[in-house]
Formats: structure tokens, C-alpha cells, sequence
């Protein structure tokens, strides 16, 4: 009896392991399926996203999201926002469209061709022309610092500007803000984590009126902090307005806006406060949830 009682407690036991063993495989079954398809989804999304920043003239009509807006600029001045389409400002109320192009930076160093405008007083004692005839001539020192002071209704920041790798944009923003340029204008587009884009020139929406070339970093050197031209979303059509990187949305933006420099002072404070002015409900950050005003930008040079 003894022997034949041991013998099924034996055959329970095999029954019980070989249940457990098949629970396993199950278990082991159900793992691998939840893999692959989160796999599978990753590669769908993944190729979704490689679509999206490499959309062609397709796309060029859509506003992108507000959570991913990227900087494109007025039909003649410039703009930013998206990660995937640069949105541009069309109209001097503030509209926007999706700018047509995502190409990435060229490979190629093409030398920077400055135009034939006359040049400022270093001072800043010149008047601001009516118009101007093109872009301006050199009218920096290649081998000088310079640093700019944007002054506003919500503080002050400063830059310091990318002399060596946009020696041409650089000149034409000194160039610019000798003039007064800036003075009484404002920044007119704010998108939390993105971007704070100013220079907008009053209600001329084809101001400073002509364009200037690209001078583009390579990818990945976007960071909070760095202020950029702002265009049309097409190669070479900067021209007044910049903006500054807020987040790490704007960090992201593909390598098509020229860095004209970084926010050395202010930018966790000023730069800060007009962040916090981005109006979730507007159109692509058009308008900020009040005006901000640039009062002057002050040039310095060493």
C-alpha cells in the first residue's frame, strides 16, 4: 500500500510540474507576441515621423501641431516652429502656413556674398532709412566680439553673438540693430518649450525688404538658449526676424536656421518671462498672452 500511495503522490507531482511547465510556456508565448507588437508599433511610428520630416511640398499647406511648431518667417522677414514643418508668417496679423521644405543642411560651405547697403554708425546715431537699397555691405569686423542687449517691457537679455559662424547673418543683424531697426518692435510669437520669436517690424510685413544666405550649423547644435534667423521655411530667405530656443521641442528643429548666437544673461529670467507669455489657445503662438515690447537692442563691440 505503502508503495502505491508513494507512486501516485510521484505521478501528482509530475502532473503538477508538467502543468506548471505548461503555464510557463504559455506565459513565455504571451511575452514574446506583447514584444513584437510593440515592436512592430515602434516601427510604424518610427516611419510615420521619418515621413513627416522629409514631407514634401504636400504638407506645405498644413499647420502643424502647437505642441511641435517650428520657425519659419513673414513672406519677406522670417519665422520658426515645428518640429517637422517650419510655419510661416504670411500676413502682419500673424497668420501662419507650414513652410514647404524640411531639407536638412547642406554639406557643401558655400562663401557668404554680402550685399551693397550702406553701413550704420557704430554708435548708433543713424537714422533708420525709409527703406533700404539691399543688404548691407560688411559692415563688421570679422575678427571683433559682439554682443547685442535686447531691452523689453518684461526685462532685459543679452547675446552674444556667432561672429565666426555667421559672420554674414551677424552683420546683417548688427547692421540692422544700429539702425533702430528693432526699437519699438516686439516679440509677436510665443510657444511654451519651443521658441520666442521677435523682429517683427511693425505692421510692414515685407520689411527689412530683401533677404540674406544661410549660413547653417550642423545638426544637433540647437539648444535652449541659441537664437536663430527665423525664414520662410525655403533655403536663403532670412531677413529681419530671429527667435530664441526655449525647450527642448526647439532644440529639435532640423539644421535650417542659421545660429546668430546664444543668451548669455537673462535666460532664465527675462527670457523666462516672456516664455511664460505663450497663449496655448493662440494660433501657432500668435499673439502672446500680452504684447511684448523690444524697447531697444544695444550693440556692443570688443
Amino acid at each position: 500500500m505503502g508503495t502505491a500511495k508513494r507512486e501516485r503522490q510521484k505521478a501528482n507531482r509530475q502532473a503538477r510540474l508538467e502543468e506548471l511547465a505548461k503555464q510557463a510556456r504559455k506565459e513565455k508565448t504571451k511575452k514574446r507576441g506583447l514584444t513584437i507588437g510593440v515592436v512592430v508599433v515602434g516601427g510604424v511610428l518610427l516611419l510615420f515621423l521619418l515621413a513627416r520630416l522629409v514631407g514634401g511640398d504636400d504638407e506645405a499647406t498644413s499647420t502643424p501641431p502647437v505642441s511641435t511648431v517650428d520657425p519659419a518667417a513673414t513672406t519677406a522677414s522670417t519665422a520658426p516652429f515645428d518640429t517637422s514643418d517650419i510655419p510661416a508668417t504670411t500676413e502682419a496679423t500673424g497668420t501662419t502656413e507650414a513652410a514647404a521644405s524640411t531639407t536638412a543642411a547642406p554639406t557643401t560651405t558655400v562663401a557668404f556674398e554680402y550685399g551693397e547697403g550702406d553701413c550704420p554708425e557704430a554708435d548708433g546715431s543713424s537714422d533708420l532709412p525709409d527703406s533700404f537699397d539691399g543688404a548691407p555691405a560688411l559692415c563688421i569686423d570679422p575678427e571683433a566680439t559682439y554682443t547685442a542687449e535686447v531691452t523689453t517691457n518684461k526685462g532685459s537679455f543679452t547675446i552674444e553673438l556667432n561672429t565666426e559662424g555667421a559672420p554674414g547673418n551677424v552683420n546683417n543683424f548688427v547692421t540692422l540693430a544700429r539702425y533702430g531697426y528693432y526699437d519699438g518692435t516686439g516679440c509677436h510669437r510665443i510657444i511654451a518649450d519651443f521658441v520666442v520669436q521677435c523682429g517683427r517690424p511693425g505692421e510692414d510685413e515685407t520689411a527689412p525688404g530683401y533677404t540674406v544666405a544661410d549660413e547653417l550649423p550642423a545638426s544637433g547644435e540647437y539648444a535652449e538658449g541659441v537664437v536663430a534667423m527665423a525664414n520662410t521655411g525655403a533655403p536663403n530667405t532670412g531677413g529681419g526676424q530671429w527667435f530664441i530656443i526655449t525647450g527642448e521641442n526647439g532644440a529639435s528643429l532640423p539644421a535650417q536656421y542659421t545660429i546668430l548666437g546664444t543668451v548669455t544673461k537673462g535666460l532664465d529670467t527675462t527670457v523666462q518671462a516672456l516664455e511664460n507669455l505663450a497663449d496655448p489657445t493662440a494660433d501657432n503662438g500668435v499673439p502672446p498672452l500680452v504684447p511684448v515690447e523690444i524697447t531697444s537692442v544695444t550693440i556692443t563691440e570688443s
